[in-house]
This record gives structure tokens, C-alpha cells and sequence, in this order.
């Protein structure tokens, strides 16, 4: 069993606006082919007054189990190796959305390692390398090895503008984050399990209990006009640091068979000494060809199970928690998911990267408030309450559904995949509600300032809130249901 991670970080003061750049001393020609590999990597993502908790709606709620076509058969066998599957998936959907950043970086002539990526335009439908991105923030990522040494990250000071630095490790856990709540900017040291020293003076250790890890960052886009200010922004994270990476051999693939998801898993797993679990059905940290080692009956379990296992996490955030009038409001684990394998794959699978819920509060929809499925063949329209109980923005997001259970934006005529507080030309009710409108038909006239496209076929919404406040956290406030209406002409 994998160690527990601690507490995310957070240091308490406000929060900031900045330009990264190469560390000092860096080499014109390495200079250069960090700028050329940012180009051609395409990174994926004050607290209210304390009330009284209102709990939520027990008759309203329940816990959420997403039908799924086909599922393994339910024997004691398929019992065990859906455990070990569920708690390989999100080992293995890190390392493949590593190999990917660090093989375009390699393409360019940089490492890929250790290197820190920002991308300075927002996610569209062109964007592809994580499931379920956002089109509110700009991203910066870097792929951490620290098996030799630790690494220094700079944050930058951007008094006002919603920030966050996640650092997750190999199982997808955020050990830490450095945000808008952070303030201030600083200098953190971040290290590996096997780093016995200390932070150097004038920074702050924060310690991984893996060698492998993720830093993600995202930075808030206030509307078109404000893409540059927040380009600029990002670029004031810097990454120094760090020894030679460990070349990673196992390639994965976008749908692994059973010998690849083994082979890539065991060799993340062996680079940070994970202790072994499920041995028997061939997970064993360092073992190269694990596969090889098992008999006859477990391969053919393996391969015979293992497409009903993947489709079972299709769900995604929505079997990860209950749902009310329709919305699926995940529980406390989202983001450090402890010894909850099962919702630790879903979220690999619909929603990788996903914050703990004290950061951002991801609610999902897939069906109206008849529980029947949302499709492009109907038109819907969703209401936000006025004046949303968030410290940073809202959005709400629509998604297609993949064939095999990811999330990716849409093409459209707008190029619109969210509609949000920074939206502008938007029309609010009286009352400072906003009605959304969802379809595939483009409204006429001003109508289409709401209009939220849909695909053919069957899609995904996602409301995210960041910086949620005590309402969202406890239960009293509540989205009201997707409710299917007439196609706005």
C-alpha cells in the first residue's frame, strides 16, 4: 500500500501577477530549445463568513452508480483483479500523460524533465493530452524526476489573479498546492522520498512520497482581452534544479492490453520503491516482465477482463459521489483519494488532475432532472443561481463523450466550450439568475449570447467552482436540475 500524502500546503497570506523564463545562467542554445518545446507541447489544467453547516438533502441524494454496458462478470476472481486494476489505472494514465509531454520535449532536443511548459493560449477541441481540460486558465506542467535531487519551483506574486500550483504525485493524490489562497509567491524546494537534507535558506521543502510527480499550474483568464496579461503571467513561474532524469523504458499506449498496462505500472512503481500489492496478479514494483511470470489462468483473466474493467470507469466524477436534482457532487476524497482506489481510477479515466475539493468543486450532469441521458438531439437549458457562493469564478463546461469514457471539447461555430463569470456579452435574468442555453441549433438574434453548443450525441456537464465557499462545501447550496425544453429558435 502506497503511503498515505500529507496535508496539501498551503501557506496563508493573499495572493499575485509575473515572467518565468530559463533559470539564470542557463546557455543561449537551451534557451532555445525550452522555447521550442514549449511551443509544441499543449499542457492539458477570501473565504465566506463560517455558518452554521446545513446538511444536505438526504431524500434528494443518492449514491450514483452509472449503468455501464456489458460489465465483468462478478466472480470472486473478477473481484480481485478489478481491485488491482483500479489501483493500477491511475499509476498508468500518469506515466502515459508523461511519456506524452516528454516525447514531444524530446522531439525539440530538450529532456522533458524537470522542465517547466506553459502553454499560452486556452484549451480548445484541438486540445487532446489530458481528458476533461478546462477553457477558464492557462496551463503550465512539468513532469518531475527526482530521483537524483530535488528541484526549486518559483511562484510569483499575482496579487488578484487566481493561481495554483498542484503537485501531484505518482497515484494522483495533490500533496501539495501553491495558490491564490498561498500569496505572496515564494520559493519552494521540492523533494523526493529519499531526500534526508534541508531546503536551502529562503525556501520551503515540500517533500513527495514518490520520485515521479506532476506539477501542474493554471492561471485564470478573465475574458479574451485578458490573454496576453495572463500569458505573461505564467510565465513568471520558474523550475531550476534537479539531478539527471531516470530514462523511462516502458512505452504506454492510449488503450493498453494487460502486458502493457503491467510492464508501465511496474516500472513507475519500482522507480519510487512502492512496496508490492496484488503480486499474484502481476503487480510487482521493478519486475520488467511480470507478465511473462504469471500463469496461463491469470493471463487469461487479465486479457478476457480487462476491456469490461475500463469501461466500468466510464462514470467518471459522477461514481465518485451523490447525486442531487441530477448533479453529481463528488465527496471529500476528489483530489487525495487516500485508500479509495475505485474513485481514485474513475477520476483517472474522467477528470485526471482533478483538484481536492477545498480548491475547486467539479459537479457533473449527465442526465435531466427525468434522469434521462443528455444528448444533442434535445435541447435543455440550465440555470445558475445569482451570485454563486465562489471566492475565485465559476464555469460550466460541456463536454463529448468519447467512446472510451474521456472528455474533449467539441468543435463548434463559436469556438465556445464553457460559458462562465468572465464571460462577457452574456444576458442575466432580473434577479441576477443566467439561463444557459444547450443545443445543437444556434439561437437567432441575441439569444446566442447564452448558447452553449452541444454535439450530436451524447455530452457531459461540468460546473466547476473555484475557491468554493462554505455553502458549496457543506451542501446548502444546490445547482437546480438540466431540465429539457423546447429548441431555442
Amino acid at each position: 500500500m502506497h503511503v498515505r500524502p500529507p496535508q496539501a500546503l498551503r501557506l496563508r497570506q493573499p495572493a499575485p501577477d509575473w515572467t518565468p523564463g530559463p533559470p539564470p545562467g542557463m546557455g543561449a542554445r537551451m534557451k532555445m530549445l525550452m522555447l521550442a518545446a514549449a511551443a509544441l507541447i499543449a499542457a492539458p489544467v477570501a473565504a465566506a463568513p463560517a455558518k452554521k453547516p446545513v446538511k444536505p438533502r438526504p431524500a434528494a441524494a443518492r449514491v450514483v452508480k452509472p449503468a455501464v454496458e456489458t460489465p465483468a462478470p462478478d466472480t470472486p476472481e473478477v473481484q480481485a483483479l478489478r481491485r488491482a486494476f483500479h489501483y493500477a489505472f491511475p499509476v498508468y494514465e500518469m506515466m502515459r500523460t508523461r511519456a506524452g509531454v516528454v516525447t514531444r520535449a524530446q522531439a525539440a532536443g530538450a529532456s522533458g524533465v524537470n522542465m517547466i511548459f506553459a502553454r499560452k493560449r486556452l484549451a480548445d477541441a484541438t486540445t487532446r493530452d489530458v481528458t476533461t481540460p478546462n477553457n477558464d486558465t492557462l496551463y503550465a506542467t512539468a513532469w518531475l524526476d527526482l530521483a537524483n535531487g530535488p528541484v526549486t519551483l518559483t511562484v510569483p506574486d499575482l496579487a488578484g489573479r487566481y493561481n495554483s500550483a498542484a503537485l501531484m504525485n505518482l497515484f494522483t493524490d495533490n500533496v501539495a498546492i501553491l495558490d491564490s489562497r498561498t500569496g505572496g509567491g515564494g520559493t519552494y524546494t521540492i523533494a523526493g522520498p529519499g531526500f534526508a537534507g534541508k531546503a536551502p535558506e529562503g525556501t520551503t521543502l515540500v517533500k513527495l512520497d514518490t520520485n515521479d510527480a506532476w506539477l501542474l499550474v493554471r492561471v485564470y483568464v478573465n475574458g479574451a482581452a485578458d490573454l496576453d496579461a495572463a500569458g505573461a503571467a505564467i510565465d513568471r513561474y520558474t523550475l531550476s534544479g534537479g539531478g539527471a532524469a531516470v530514462p523511462m523504458v516502458a512505452v504506454p499506449t492510449a488503450t493498453p492490453d494487460a502486458p502493457t498496462l503491467l510492464a508501465v505500472v511496474n516500472e513507475a512503481l519500482g522507480r519510487s520503491g512502492i512496496a508490492p500489492r496484488h503480486a499474484d496478479l502481476g503487480i510487482r514494483p521493478g519486475v520488467s516482465d511480470a507478465w511473462a511470470e504469471l500463469p496461463p489462468e491469470t493471463r487469461k483473466l487479465w486479457t478476457d477482463t480487462l476491456p469490461a474493467l475500463r469501461r466500468e470507469l466510464k462514470g467518471g466524477f459522477a461514481q465518485v459521489g451523490t447525486v442531487v436534482d441530477g448533479w453529481s457532487y463528488p465527496g471529500p476524497g476528489i483530489g487525495n483519494f487516500s485508500d479509495d482506489d475505485a474513485g481514485r481510477a474513475a477520476v483517472a479515466l474522467g477528470g485526471l488532475a482533478a483538484l481536492p475539493r477545498q480548491e475547486a468543486v467539479y459537479l457533473s450532469a449527465s442526465a435531466d432532472k427525468d434522469g434521462a441521458p443528455l444528448t444533442g438531439a434535445k435541447a435543455y437549458t440550465v440555470k445558475i443561481p445569482p451570485r454563486p457562493p465562489v471566492g475565485a469564478f465559476w464555469s460550466l463546461t460541456l463536454y463529448k463523450v468519447e467512446p472510451d469514457g474521456r472528455l474533449f471539447f467539441i468543435d463548434n461555430p463559436l469556438s465556445r466550450f464553457s460559458i462562465g463569470s468572465g464571460s462577457r456579452s452574456i444576458h442575466y435574468e432580473r434577479d441576477g439568475s443566467l439561463d444557459i442555453f444547450v443545443q445543437q441549433t444556434r439561437p437567432s438574434g441575441e439569444r446566442v449570447v447564452n448558447w452553449l453548443p452541444a454535439p450530436p450525441g451524447p455530452f457531459r456537464l461540468v460546473w466547476r467552482a473555484y475557491l468554493p465557499k462554505a455553502e458549496l462545501l457543506d451542501g446548502s447550496f444546490r445547482l437546480p436540475p438540466v431540465v429539457a425544453t423546447e429548441v431555442v429558435p
